[in-house]
């Protein structure tokens, strides 16, 4: 093992394994570059006897944002959900280590999200966003048992009846948009959830026209949140078939494969 200068730089070099290793220490120090050479040469006996090197430890920030990268596949509701916790935790615990979060500093994190008056479900939520950062690390597990999800509320839903219905296709109705009274009708009598009725196209559609008019028909869900959901038959009735006969006859060229509601803009 030795050290020499190369300019202002000092550079080591030593023999391992039959193999000379000659770098530079990248300093003008030499006590640095005398630790440089021992890191490196401990380096290099770690992975010779098959040592694995230890991971190091990232800031709470950038974990976040590799955990936010990985996050592929996912609904894309789930994902703008994920992106919508990230910065709140970031700001809470982005200058910290992620091992250096423990249950108290969840328990503190929901005490402050609850004071500036965010639901329980919403910290729930970034309490969840926070468990798959640390758990990429290990570092959930020795803390889960301590900490507590908040109580959500399940009775939030009330009943349409039926004068508010009735307030709601008037409404339709006097809108500019020509989208909104089909939209609502099929929605109200199907049952069928938001991101179904926009997924519809043509192709899903089995109707049954009758001197211009839709006079029967039914939909086959083409794809919905949970496996049983997808691909249920649900008929149509007398409203929604009137409502339709005059809102698919706009697209008289539209393909299978057309959405029954394209995008489009008002005014």
């Amino acid at each position: 093992m030795s050290l020499y200068r190369r300019g202002g730089t000092w550079w080591y070099k030593f023999s391992f394994s039959g193999q000379l290793i000659r770098e530079s220490a990248k300093t003008n120090s030499k006590t640095v570059a005398r630790g440089a050479e021992l890191a490196r040469r401990r380096e290099l006996e770690q992975a010779y006897n098959h040592i694995p090197k230890r991971e190091r430890v990232p800031l709470f920030s950038n974990a976040a944002d590799v955990w936010l990268a990985g996050k592929t596949g996912l609904a894309p509701k789930s994902t703008e959900r994920y992106e919508q916790c990230v910065p709140h935790l970031r700001e809470e615990f982005g200058k910290r280590l992620v091992c250096d979060i423990d249950a108290n500093d969840v328990a503190e994190f929901q005490r402050k999200r609850l004071a500036a008056g965010v639901s329980n479900r919403t910290v729930n939520y970034e309490v969840g966003a926070l468990r798959g950062v640390l758990r990429q690390f290990g570092l959930w597990g020795p803390i889960a048992d301590r900490v507590r999800a908040l109580p959500e509320r399940h009775d939030v839903g009330r009943a349409v009846s039926a004068g508010d219905e009735a307030k709601l296709i008037a409404a339709a109705s006097a809108s500019r948009s020509p989208a909104l009274l089909p939209l609502l009708l099929i929605s109200l009598d199907t049952g069928m959830r938001t991101s179904e009725v926009q997924a519809l196209r043509h192709r899903d559609l089995k109707l049954t026209w009758v001197n211009g008019n839709i006079a029967s028909g039914e939909v086959i869900v083409p794809k919905s949140k949970t496996a049983a959901g997808t691909g249920r038959l649900i008929p149509f009735t007398r409203r929604v078939c009137a409502c339709l006969s005059l809102w698919l006859s706009r697209f008289p060229d539209a393909a299978p494969e057309s959405f029954v509601f394209p995008f489009h803009q008002v005014g």
